[in-house]
């Protein structure tokens, strides 16, 4: 073998890539396989989306299989739509694409064996997969395209036996990925995201009074969205749920009078400025609407950690509501 593979399986956990953000957002997809997954998956504050990291040969390189444009755009998609994925950058989920290899079966073929060493994640492209659960039976249906289209995640990230038998009900196209790739990629992404958001952060100066920690919990719970010119990222009276401080470009904050009239409350806001608190911090609707300048980065924070990390901070949060309702006194 040219490159030795393994997984340190030294029973330490990785604690550096996963969030209550991430947990939460991660239970819609993982719910259905809650019901009969016969072990506990780790949950709780900062607990790692992978049981043990993974170690490669410096000189490993991630597999590239051949596939048509329209595939590979086709699991691109289906990448930046999984719950597990979607945060990680377009070299990565190109790397990942790369590194997917297609897989036929037959109609009744088993595609995956309850209580074996998971080695594979599986994208259905085409047919339906029945799965079984030993003592329970047919416990979930998967549709190529429709819903939820893929499995194999969770013997990959917990290190753990299958958990329920895969088989094919009818012939099914499927892509599949392994799992030195598929850990390599995501731990490292993860650990740059980390790094990278600490490295912004410390330049952000309503954060200067946190402590390197409180930024490291705020660098793993922020999320990267991009919004296009003119595109509205909140709204004037709708509830509010994220914070945003703003990475890159440029946004403009607008607020109607009490005439209706809708008129600027403050200057452009640029990289490092942040906006989206008060709704937070005043458990209300949004005072202003916010509208991206030009194409604009934002790294937006959830209320549950908004409010247990930058809630010391709430003196200084508020000042921007002076302006707001001084704006609202000049209308009248």
């Amino acid at each position: 073998m040219a490159a030795e593979q393994k997984d340190a399986g030294d029973g330490k956990e990785d604690y550096s890539d996963y969030s209550d953000t991430e947990e939460e957002e991660e239970e819609g997809d993982f719910k259905e396989m809650d019901a009969f997954v016969p072990f506990t998956k780790p949950r709780g504050r900062n607990i790692s989306i992978m049981a043990a990291s993974v170690s490669v040969a410096e000189d490993w390189r991630p597999p590239v299989y051949e596939k048509a444009e329209d595939e590979a755009l086709m699991l691109a998609k289906r990448v930046g739509q999984n719950a597990l994925m979607r945060h990680l950058g377009p070299k990565e989920i190109d790397i990942l694409v790369n590194a997917f290899q297609v897989k036929y079966f037959d109609k009744q073929d088993v595609i995956i064996r309850q209580g074996d060493e998971g080695d594979l994640f599986y994208i259905i492209e085409e047919g339906q997969c029945e799965i079984f659960v030993e003592g329970v039976g047919l416990v979930m249906t998967i549709d190529g395209g429709e819903g939820r289209d893929f499995f194999g995640e969770l013997a990959l990230l917990y290190n753990a036996p299958r958990a329920a038998t895969v088989q094919a009900a009818t012939a099914v196209k499927s892509w599949t990925l392994d799992r030195i790739t598929f850990k390599s990629i995501m731990q490292d992404s993860a650990s740059k995201k980390c790094s990278l958001y600490q490295d912004f952060l410390d330049q952000v100066p309503l954060l200067s009074a946190l402590t390197q920690m409180e930024k490291m919990t705020i660098a793993d719970a922020l999320k990267r969205v991009t919004y296009e010119r003119g595109e509205l990222i909140i709204r004037q009276g709708e509830p509010g749920n994220e914070f945003f401080i703003i990475e890159e470009g440029a946004v403009m904050c607008t607020k109607s009078s009490c005439s209706g009239v809708e008129e600027k409350v403050s200057d452009e806001l640029g990289a490092g400025a942040y906006f989206g608190e008060l709704a937070l911090l005043n458990d209300d609707v949004r005072q202003a609407s916010v509208r991206a300048v030009e194409q604009t980065v934002c790294l937006t924070l959830d209320r549950k950690t908004f409010m247990r990390v930058l809630g010391p901070l709430e003196s200084i949060l508020k000042q921007n509501e002076e302006m707001y309702e001084k704006y609202c006194d000049d209308a009248r």
